[in-house]
């Protein structure tokens, strides 16, 4: 999901295609059938706003995508050449990109195709910028025309080519089908013109208005208005958009009008009669950017929260996507609290302090936390005479103008100092210090707004909120940044990074972050990789939690690395980086792109494969980034591998590759994913249609394999349930015999029969046992460690935890992510090993769940189920007879009102009790949780 405002949406002819451009700096492809996202597509970025979107349009045909914005180009040509900016073009289905248009002098603020396809409009922002239209093929300027006072902002096209543009200086001018200047007119509502639309009929163009509420209705033959929408009733801001119903009889308006509820309809005016369109509990929720009708009638509509629904032609909300970001508004006075080494961080998820929840960067949490801790404190706001700076322009001490803010920028939020010699003012623009005489000490360019900021008691840090829903760290003395962090709503999965791209992770949260690498040149598209795929290298824990405690990055890498008896994270090619980069425990651009791991790109020419035969060839290509070979290339169903009929050997000098594959008869997805070793690269995934005749599914097979130890060789490692959890489980699991599965098969290895070379043992037969319709459950009850170089590994009966002895002893979580990697069937791994012992040094604060659940999740397309996240203890009871997991777990299997509908018990399904059973097992002191790599698609482990 996008995570700044969405400026523009975009329909292909057939209805079926919805493209969203966004300030995050990504074009997104949806699908309107179920809200699913197709694919990302980037364009070259830079720091600040380099290369956020404003504009994007698909061609009638959904071939071809068109977007621009402010071009980084343009910052990063400003000193050497003619400055300007571009229009990229990219082919819808492969995502490639096909050319760039231009260079223009000014930001594109809209994009339009066409109704035949042929021309591209484009307006341009400031005075002069004006219109231009491009025609196919696309490599000439067509035409024109710079006689606009100010930013032109929207264009649009008539059914018979007519044109149409709308700009600040108050005219709106048409242009004839040829292109043609027909005329320029004042609009009767007022004097900001802004959303066009032409009736399908060609008859009408009607004009909305940006800072103020209303719309007029022009005749497209005489230019003269032949309506007006009354919006006399119409409390509040403006309207954006204009579009019209498919019968020309209701025009649909929107933008910043909010309604008494503060929700942001729709407003549908028909034959002088208005009626609003939204849905209270959904959306839309913010002010709204754009709208478009789609050809059954529906309203697409995107806004600056970010989200984007679909409204059904009876006004029904038939598909939304919700903002995924923290609300960071108004994070100032009594609603945004830190400890006083800044460590913790109390804040709302909402506007204010609205559902508030605390992350501690010692611990690696992040829970909910109604009520705040005695010790925390909250941004200062007096002991300096500070005015102005609460929401407002124009701040000012002694009131006195600060002038090192610009009269444009808004100050958000105000943070003194302790000491009252210096005070932090967050605005839309930048984070500013200032002495107490009113002296710019240090000014910091965040990529958002910034609504709250806030001091360590001693002074050594400021922490910010800001509105791309990040909490960042900063050193106070310079400015300099230490951390990050993110969580994505509603799901509360986070990610913590250091400038350098070090992180810490919970379950499910390492992508929410990655690389992204503009081209080789200008014409070259960019790559993005998930923080996933270089894992190895950077998801250090101990640097993250280090970093605030030390405030200096470079210095926390080498503490850390001293500490795990490591000499720097990545090992940079020696003629590629030079000695500065590897002295310092920087990787530099250059060293990084030595360890990007390979690229497969799908060469079909479509965006999904509709066969009635299960023999299916495919077509793909591959690149190596960092130039090492790529060794192979698997094949994954549904997440799971498959082994191909037929594929060439691995050879990049030919452009062209094929693989022949049998597929289910069904509906499913083939992944292919490019490895350069064992380092898998991000997964290329296509959709397969099945159009033949339906085949009735025979019950699967279950094998399980599980594992319990209470008994360890070392006394101090004993536990109480951990065998009987094992047994319990798989008496269960017995049940479904004959009721969801064909056969259950299950291996039970307990205590002293859970050695290190039995368990590695069993999880081989589990390999050749199970076939790709097959389901294959493991659990494995014990304690878990995770060493200082962040290994996580699972301690059988007889290991021995002396320091030279525990790699040889124990088995190494990599173990048993490749065993499960290269299971056919569909793989549920339920791991419970974070049970303190006394046995165990430091074992409550090491064994790290999160770690090993993102591992399972991407190296091995599994299925985990982990009894406790982060870094909490698992419990066990006499009480309960068991550990909380398992007794949670079992008492979802036996419980009907846990199945769904349908008289089953999915993955899903079993995720949301268990959360809330455990829970409630344990006080909330432990919270089991759920990996599922996208490419697995939901299924079934149990039914009635």
């Amino acid at each position: 999901m996008h995570t700044a405002g969405i400026w523009r949406v975009a329909i292909s002819a057939d209805g079926k295609l919805m493209v969203t451009a966004s300030e995050d700096k990504t074009i997104r492809v949806w699908s309107t059938m179920d809200g699913s996202l197709i694919r990302t597509i980037r364009v070259p970025i830079g720091s600040g706003s380099d290369g956020k979107l404003f504009a994007v349009t698909i061609s009638p045909d959904g071939r071809t995508i068109a977007a621009a914005g402010l071009d980084a180009y343009y910052s990063a040509n400003y000193w050497t050449t003619w400055p300007g900016h571009y229009i990229y073009m990219f082919d819808t289905v492969s995502g490639k990109l096909l050319k760039r248009l231009g260079p223009v002098s000014a930001v594109i603020n809209d994009l339009e195709f066409s109704p035949d396809g042929t021309k591209l409009a484009a307006a341009l922002a400031l005075a002069g910028g004006g219109v231009r239209v491009w025609s196919a093929p696309f490599d000439k300027l067509l035409f024109f025309d710079t006689r606009f006072g100010d930013s032109a902002y929207n264009v649009a096209w008539g059914p018979d080519g007519t044109l149409a543009a709308s700009s600040d200086d108050g005219e709106v001018r048409v242009y004839g089908p040829d292109l043609t200047f027909r005329g320029a007119f004042e609009v009767p509502s007022g004097p900001s013109p802004r959303g066009l639309a032409f009736s399908p009929d060609g008859k009408k163009l009607a004009i909305t208005q940006v800072y103020r509420v209303g719309a007029d209705v022009f005749s497209v033959e005489t230019l003269k208005p032949i309506a007006k929408v009354d919006t006399s009733t119409f409390n509040n801001t403006n309207l954006l958009a204009a579009a019209w119903s498919l019968d020309s009889k209701t025009l649909y308006m929107a933008g910043g009008y909010a309604d008494k509820e503060w929700d942001y309809p729709i407003v549908a005016w028909t034959d002088g009669q208005v009626r609003f369109i939204k849905d209270h509990d959904k959306g839309p929720e913010g002010g709204i950017n754009d709208i478009k009708v789609l050809p059954d009638g529906g309203i697409a509509y995107v806004s600056h929260d970010p989200s984007f629904g679909i409204f059904d032609p009876q006004g029904t909300l038939r598909m939304v996507h919700r903002q995924v970001t923290a609300d960071m508004r108004n994070k100032y006075n009594h609603r945004f609290f830190n400890s006083r080494d800044g460590s913790q961080i109390l804040f709302g998820l909402q506007l204010g302090a609205i559902d508030p929840w605390l992350l501690d960067v010692n611990k690696l949490t992040f829970t909910p936390s109604p009520k705040r801790p005695d010790n925390f404190i909250e941004p200062i706001t007096d002991g300096i005479d500070v005015e102005n700076w609460e929401n407002a322009y124009l701040p000012t001490l002694n009131k006195q103008v600060l002038t090192d803010l610009s009269g444009a920028e808004m100050a958000r939020s105000l943070a003194v100092a302790p000491d009252r010699q210096s005070f932090v003012i967050g605005s839309d623009w930048a984070i500013t210090r200032f002495d107490a005489h009113g002296r710019k000490m240090w000014r910091y360019y965040p990529e958002s707004f910034v609504w709250g900021v806030s001091l360590t008691s001693d002074g050594q840090m400021v922490i910010a909120a800001l509105g791309d829903g990040t909490i960042r760290w900063y050193r106070a003395s310079d400015g300099v940044p230490l951390l990050s962090f993110f969580v994505k709503m509603p799901e509360h999965t986070w990610i913590a990074w250091t400038p350098q791209g070090y992180y810490a992770a919970s379950a499910g949260g390492e992508d929410l972050i990655g690389w992204h690498f503009n081209g080789k040149s200008w014409d070259d598209p960019p790559d993005f990789f998930p923080a996933s795929k270089l894992r190895q290298q950077f998801y250090r824990p101990d640097i993250v939690q280090l970093v605030l405690r030390i405030r200096d990055e470079k210095t926390a890498i080498e503490a850390a690395n001293n500490i795990a008896g490591q000499k720097i994270a990545v090992e940079p090619a020696p003629d590629k980086t030079t000695p500065t980069e590897a002295d310092d425990n920087k990787l530099g651009e250059r060293g990084i792109r030595d360890i990007l791991p390979g690229i497969v790109e799908f060469a079909e020419d479509s965006l999904e494969i509709d066969t009635d035969r299960p023999d299916i060839t495919l077509h793909y290509r591959l690149r190596s980034p960092s130039g090492r070979p790529i060794t192979r290339v698997e094949v994954l169903i549904d997440g799971r591998p498959v082994t191909p009929r037929s594929v060439a050997p691995i050879d990049e000098t030919t452009d062209a590759k094929s693989i022949s594959l049998s597929v289910p008869q069904r509906n499913s997805e083939v992944s292919l994913v490019a490895y350069i070793g064992e380092q898998s690269g991000v997964a290329a995934t296509m959709p397969i249609k099945w159009t033949g005749p339906v085949v009735v599914e025979k019950k699967p097979r279950l094998f399980a394999l599980l594992i319990g130890i209470s008994d360890y060789d070392n006394p101090e490692l004993k536990l109480r349930y951990a065998a009987k959890d094992a047994q319990d489980l798989a008496d269960t699991l017995r049940k479904q015999q004959g009721v969801f599965y064909e056969s259950v098969d299950e291996t039970i290895l307990l205590n002293h029969d859970a050695t290190e070379q039995a368990i590695e043992v069993a999880l081989t037969k589990l390999r050749k046992k199970s076939l790709p319709d097959d389901n294959v459950v493991v659990f494995m009850a014990g304690h878990g460690y995770t060493d200082a170089s962040q290994n996580f590994y699972f301690l059988p009966t007889g290991v021995d935890l002396s320091p030279d002895m525990l790699e040889a002893t124990a088995i190494d979580g990599d173990v048993i992510r490749k065993g499960l990697s290269r299971i056919p069937g569909k793989v549920t791994l339920f791991m419970d090993a974070c049970h303190a012992g006394a046995g165990i040094q430091g074992n409550t604060s090491l064994v790290d769940m999160n770690g090993l659940s993102n591992g399972m999740s991407d190296g091995a397309n599994v299925v985990m189920f982990a009894s406790s996240t982060g870094r909490e203890v698992s419990y066990e009871s006499s009480e309960w007879g068991n550990g909380a997991f398992t007794k949670a777990l079992i008492s979802i299997f036996s419980d009907p009102t846990a199945y769904g509908s349908d008289g089953k018990l999915s993955i899903s399904e079993i995720d949301e009790q268990l959360t809330e059973r455990v829970e409630a097992l344990t006080d909330n002191k432990q919270t089991p949780v759920m990996t599922k790599p996208g490419a697995v698609k939901r299924f079934f482990l149990a039914a009635l």
